[in-house]
């Protein structure tokens, strides 16, 4: 059977059980309207209709009416078009300004939160302890190192040789000359005072290097002074006879001292004995 709300005309198929004899007061599932539906025409005279929805109750006409509805509303989310010309596309230049004034005004405003203060101030004394730590580390590497040896190599590492020992060479100079027919090799240097208080001043180990770097002879040498300071300095010489021959090269180092800041000079050796000279002539 089909009945039609009077307030919008939509239709809806329900079945003679639903109305009954008596009629009915239903609702539209379009416009939400009730009205008093009266009773539907005997079982008898529907009876053609009425077969196809035997199994129909009050929910089944429910069931309808709502999908009735759902076929005849709009979608959800559905906007009518607007008559008239489309708005024009907002300005590039225009969008990125208010972008940037946004974004002002949001770091302005957390800016000014509690915990955005903490972590100024948490940045900030980083900043500083790290620079007093690297300032402690510079100014003070000679201490560290004397106390913790094994942060020379960080030094060198970073280009920051640190002399441990106090003390310091310069001015090496080699000779090879003849005495009494035999090869002679001499030896000089100073030794530099490098500390602000006496330092003692331990023996010098002379070695001789063949062309590959390695030590081929060595001897020491006990210098003539006990300490130096900074800005005294001490010479110091020595000679040995027969040096070997696959020496090219003379290093100086300190005996006992490590080597961290110590720059070990060297030189190459004199390619032959220069000649002495003869009776009667000026030396």
């Amino acid at each position: 059977m089909i009945i039609s709300c009077p307030h919008c005309q939509t239709r809806y198929r329900v079945a003679f059980e639903a109305i009954g004899s008596a009629g009915r007061k239903v609702q539209c599932a379009h416009c939400h309207q009730a009205w008093q539906q009266a009773p539907l025409p005997a079982a008898d005279e529907a009876m053609g209709d009425d077969r196809l929805f035997e199994a129909m109750d009050e929910d089944a006409l429910d069931e309808a009416m709502e999908a009735e509805a759902l076929v005849a509303a709009p979608p959800s989310g559905f906007v009518a078009p607007v008559p008239g010309p489309l708005p024009a596309a907002p300005d590039a230049a225009e969008m990125k300004k208010r972008q940037v004034a946004y974004s002002r005004r949001r770091h302005a405003m957390s800016s000014r939160q509690p915990l955005a203060r903490v972590r100024r101030a948490a940045r900030g004394g980083g900043a500083v302890l790290l620079a007093a730590l690297l300032c402690g580390a510079y100014f003070g590497r000679v201490p560290l190192v004397e106390r913790y040896p094994d942060l020379a190599g960080l030094y060198e590492a970073a280009g920051l040789g640190v002399n441990v020992v106090g003390l310091d060479f310069a001015g090496l100079e080699t000779l090879r000359t003849l005495s009494n027919g035999r090869d002679v090799l001499m030896v000089s240097a100073q030794i530099v005072g490098r500390a602000s208080r006496p330092v003692p001043v331990p023996q010098v180990v002379v070695s001789l290097l063949d062309a590959s770097g390695r030590a081929v002879y060595e001897w020491s040498v006990a210098p003539r002074v006990r300490d130096l300071m900074a800005g005294e300095r001490a010479t110091f010489d020595t000679r040995l006879s027969l040096p070997p021959s696959e020496a090219v090269r003379v290093r100086l180092s300190f005996a006992g001292a490590g080597r961290a800041g110590l720059s070990d000079p060297s030189v190459d050796l004199p390619a032959g004995p220069a000649a002495m000279p003869e009776a009667g002539e000026p030396y």
